[in-house]
């Protein structure tokens, strides 16, 4: 059982189906998904042949909300450490089975004959939800500015560490550099070509960069640019060391307050015209709203230097207008070779009233599988 509802634990929602391909689902509903998740890559690992490779791709509900966790976890976690709001410790609590989940993986992988050869790579997807922005978990990303579904980087940066023996010679450094998700694939590929002298060939030009030197030896990032969003007239972009939002930035742009932590200020520059003054005297120097506005299209901008202001506090936009017209230029190359959105509720092989209730993104048997594909040739940037 949980401590709350059943939404954490394993079973077939009617309305949106379930995501575990086997039919465990069906035979364990009412028990906590986590655990489920974690006995069965547990399985896997003990049950390969250890004298092949394994790639292992594992991923928990942890800790997205609704925060729930095993009965008794919640004072597990948290005795003595004096978290007083309900959800914060909800939050450590389900941490807490995130932490328990990792260990006893790991634990098995050290137990099998694989281990010397093997790198656990630990990411998330993106920053939590504070206050204001959809289903609040006790989340903070505190100091970066808002969170998930925004353009801010307390959506867009998120902590990563690799972990085993390949890499037990860089134990307890870090490393600042940008990294994409996009950039693993050819990282690892050429970690496993190093290792195994066996490759697969990369037919297409890929999005992602190689940097195994940055993972191995903690060398310097080789990614120079990231391409945030680039759809529905909201648009971010990285370069260097600046980052240029285009339009809204998402629906709450604000800051997590904490009690005994500095509070995080925009910062706006001194106005000149008498209204402005006035309006800044008693405190609404524009709000949230650090935005100027493009004359050439009208369009909302905002730039900040994400290494020297990771807060985002300051608007660069109007002192760098020929940044910003650079980078703009950047976002609309982008959008002559970006590849259009699917139509929404487009139906899929792998849908879940297919096949019992359970989502599928794979099938067993392609054989005769007709595959509809577009191959862009990408333009000078």
């Amino acid at each position: 059982g949980v401590d709350q509802s059943d939404m954490r634990s394993s079973g077939i929602n009617a309305e949106y189906g379930g995501d575990f391909k086997e039919e465990i689902l069906k035979k364990e509903s009412g028990q906590y998904l986590t655990k489920l998740l974690t006995d069965e890559a547990i399985r896997v690992v003990e049950e390969h042949d250890q004298s092949k490779p394994m790639f292992l791709y594992f991923s928990v509900p942890n800790v997205h909300s609704p925060n729930q966790s095993p009965k008794g976890q919640v004072d597990k976690y948290l005795e003595g450490l004096g978290i007083t709001e309900y959800d914060r410790r909800q939050l450590a609590g389900n941490l807490g089975g995130l932490e328990e989940s990792v260990h006893n993986l790991t634990k098995a992988l050290k137990k099998s004959a694989m281990w010397e050869n093997t790198m656990v790579v630990f990411i998330s997807d993106n920053g939590g939800c504070p206050e204001g922005l959809m289903s609040y978990g006790g989340h903070s990303n505190y100091p970066l500015r808002s969170g998930k579904t925004t353009l801010f980087e307390g959506a867009l940066r998120t902590p990563a560490f690799v972990y085993g023996p390949l890499v037990d010679h860089l134990k307890g450094q870090e490393s600042d550099g940008t990294f994409h998700v996009s950039d693993w694939f050819p990282t690892l590929r050429s970690i496993i070509q190093a290792k195994t002298n066996k490759t697969v060939q990369i037919v297409n030009e890929i999005d992602g960069v190689d940097q195994s030197d940055m993972i191995l030896n903690n060398g310097a990032s080789v990614r120079k640019e990231i391409l945030h969003q680039l759809h529905l007239g909201d648009q971010a972009y990285r370069m260097g060391d600046y980052k240029i939002i285009v339009g809204n930035p998402g629906e709450s742009d604000g800051y997590r307050r904490h009690k005994n932590r500095p509070e995080i200020e925009i910062r706006y520059d001194e106005p000149y015209d008498i209204l402005s003054q006035i309006k800044c005297a008693i405190g609404f120097c524009g709000s949230f709203n650090d935005y100027i506005i493009d004359p050439t299209d009208g369009a909302k901008v905002r730039l900040y230097n994400v290494i020297t202001d990771p807060s985002e506090t300051y608007n660069l936009a109007a002192k760098k207008p020929e940044l910003v017209r650079e980078m703009r230029a950047k976002l609309a190359k982008f959008q002559e070779i970006v590849m259009p959105a699917q139509v929404k509720g487009k139906a899929n092989i792998g849908h879940y009233k297919h096949s019992g209730g359970i989502w599928l993104p794979w099938r067993n048997d392609m054989e005769g599988v007709q595959i509809s594909q577009t191959i862009l040739t990408k333009n000078e940037l």
